[in-house]
C-alpha cells in the first residue's frame, strides 16, 4: 500500500514543470493544500472522534489536483495502488465533462457527506483564496472561493467536524 511519501513522489511526478498563478512550482501549492488538509484531519480523528483516514486524506490532499491537472486518471491512481477511499476523495472535488457550475460541484461535494475531501477541498480554496497567491486579472476565482468556504465549513460542521 502507498504512503503519503508515494503520493507526494506521484503528485510531484505528475504536476513536474508546471507553474502555479504567481509563476511558482505547482507543487508548492500541493503541499501546502496537503499539510492543512492533514491538520484537519487530524483534528477530525483526534479531537472529534470522527471515522476519517487521515493517512489516506493526506495522500489524496497530495493527488487532489491530478485528475484535474494531467493526464492522470482515476484507474492510474488505483493501478499504482492507492485505496479506493484516496481514490474517491480525489476524484469528488474535480471538475468533470459535467456541465456543473463550480457552485454546483461543491453542492455534489457536500452531498456526498465525504469528510475528508470536503476538508481537503476547504483547503485547497483557502490556499487558493490565500493573498499571497497572485490570481490571473480579472479573475473571479477570490469570489468563488469566498463563496464556497463557508458552505464547505459548515458541511464538515454538519458532520461533527469542530476545526477550522
Amino acid at each position: 500500500m502507498p504512503t503519503a511519501s508515494d503520493a507526494h513522489r506521484f503528485a510531484a511526478n505528475a504536476h513536474s514543470g508546471q507553474l502555479d498563478q504567481s509563476g511558482k512550482p505547482h507543487i508548492r501549492h500541493i503541499n501546502r493544500v496537503a499539510a492543512a488538509a492533514d491538520a484537519r484531519a487530524r483534528h477530525a480523528r483526534l479531537t472529534n472522534g470522527l471515522k476519517v483516514n487521515p493517512a489516506a486524506v493526506l495522500q489524496a490532499a497530495y493527488l487532489h489536483d491530478v485528475l484535474e491537472d494531467t493526464e492522470t486518471t482515476a484507474e492510474a491512481l488505483r493501478r499504482a495502488g492507492f485505496a479506493e477511499s484516496a481514490v474517491v476523495m480525489v476524484q469528488l472535488p474535480t471538475s468533470t465533462d459535467e456541465p456543473l457550475s463550480y457552485a454546483e460541484r461543491i453542492s455534489a461535494l457536500i452531498q456526498s457527506a465525504n469528510l475528508g475531501a470536503i476538508l481537503i477541498r476547504s483547503s485547497d480554496n483557502e490556499d487558493d483564496a490565500n493573498a499571497v497567491r497572485t490570481l490571473p486579472a480579472g479573475s473571479t476565482l477570490s469570489m468563488r472561493y469566498a463563496a464556497s468556504m463557508p458552505r464547505l465549513k459548515d458541511a464538515a460542521a454538519a458532520l461533527g467536524y469542530t476545526g477550522p
